[in-house]
């Protein structure tokens, strides 16, 4: 091999070792920055990953705000729902026990009375209403004895009658059939204007005192609404019998105006009581006006008596005590002076033109 040649492939070896060197080098480069590449992406995934869960946070923290809120608020639904039904449970029960009592007669007459004695209660009227226990009425051929009665103004009475029948009327609340329960009304209707026409036969309104009408008292409104809603004129066909139908509703409008009446006549009792002691008080004055007078007399002769004493001291004792002390030379004092009294008592006038406790009474 010549020396150009060996030169030629030196040269050629050379080139070849740099290419090769560059080319490793070039491949480390490639994957460092593969690496940072990659953990760019790792560095970015990660950020991303992170973001993404705290706007997901952000939008799901309200919501699960609102979700806890909703449950608390089902929980305490709950506890009123169970609170309703142990309710419910006991108004069941209560109201079948006070269906199972109102079959009975007579704790359907007992049920009448006590809700009679609750609406004169709330009226305010028990003071002047007596019940079945404590009056009899006597009329033209017979005995009888209203649930009660109420006492009014000059001597007067209303009397109540509180045993108006329900019993058709319990069934149709109880009856399931909707025909059944309208024949059961129309029956409870008539049964209410058969006791209208009872009630007129016992001729309340000729007892002593009565009023011009006895009141016909049914326990519940829902009873007396259903008669008239079948019975539309059982009202005005009671009035003309004398007989008022009345449930608690308007009892208790009627009480309250006949608790206004008795209000008015107690406001006249106490104005007539507090005419009687002004009528005494005013005698009285006059005569403690009469003494006033003697009095002032008196003092008027004192004082006349007085000023007559001084004129005569002045005129008389006087000059001569002091010309007993010049002569004598005596020693003391002299004598004073004493004025008279110039001062008269006040005429009294405020009563003068009034008339006498004599000529008073004779006026009462």
């Amino acid at each position: 091999m010549s020396v150009a040649e060996a030169f030629a492939f030196f040269l050629a070896g050379a080139a070849l070792g740099g290419i090769l060197a560059w080319l490793a080098a070039r491949s480390v480069r490639e994957q460092a920055i593969e690496a940072l590449l990659e953990r760019a992406k790792n560095e970015l995934r990660e950020a991303t990953a992170t973001r993404a869960s705290e706007r997901v946070g952000e939008l799901v923290s309200p919501m699960a705000t609102k979700l806890g809120e909703f449950d608390r608020l089902l929980g305490e639904l709950l506890g009123r729902t169970n609170q309703l039904e142990n309710a419910t449970a006991n108004l069941t029960t209560q109201t079948s026990t006070l269906v199972s009592a109102l079959r009975n007669p007579a704790a359907r007459g007992k049920w009448g009375e006590m809700q009679l004695r609750n609406v004169v209660e709330k009226a305010g009227m028990l003071a002047y209403c007596d019940f079945s226990e404590q009056q009899t009425v006597a009329l033209d051929e017979a005995r009888v004895r209203p649930d009660m009665t109420i006492n009014l103004p000059g001597d007067r009475c209303v009397f109540v009658d509180a045993k108006a029948p329900i019993d058709a009327m319990q069934a149709a609340l109880e009856t399931p059939d909707d025909e059944a329960r309208r024949l059961l009304v129309k029956q409870h209707a008539r049964a209410l204007r058969d006791h209208v026409d009872s009630l007129s036969r016992r001729a309340y309104q000729r007892a002593k005192g009565s009023a011009e009408y006895v009141v016909m008292f049914v326990a519940g409104e829902a009873f007396l609404s259903a008669a008239c809603s079948e019975d539309p004129a059982l009202v005005e066909y009671a009035m003309d019998k004398g007989v008022l139908v009345s449930g608690p509703l308007s009892l208790i409008g009627l009480l309250r105006t006949f608790a206004l009446g008795w209000q008015a006549v107690r406001q006249e009792e106490n104005a007539k009581r507090i005419a009687s002691i002004g009528r005494v008080l005013y005698e009285r004055a006059l005569k403690f006006s009469e003494h006033l007078g003697e009095i002032r007399k008196h003092l008027e002769r004192s004082v006349v008596a007085f000023n007559g004493a001084v004129s005569s001291y002045e005129s008389k004792l006087l000059p001569q005590g002091r010309k007993l002390k010049d002569e004598a030379a005596l020693a003391g004092d002299d004598l004073a002076e004493i004025p008279p009294i110039d001062v008269v008592p006040r005429e009294i006038t405020a009563l003068d033109a009034a008339p006498r406790s004599s000529e008073l009474r004779r006026r009462a």
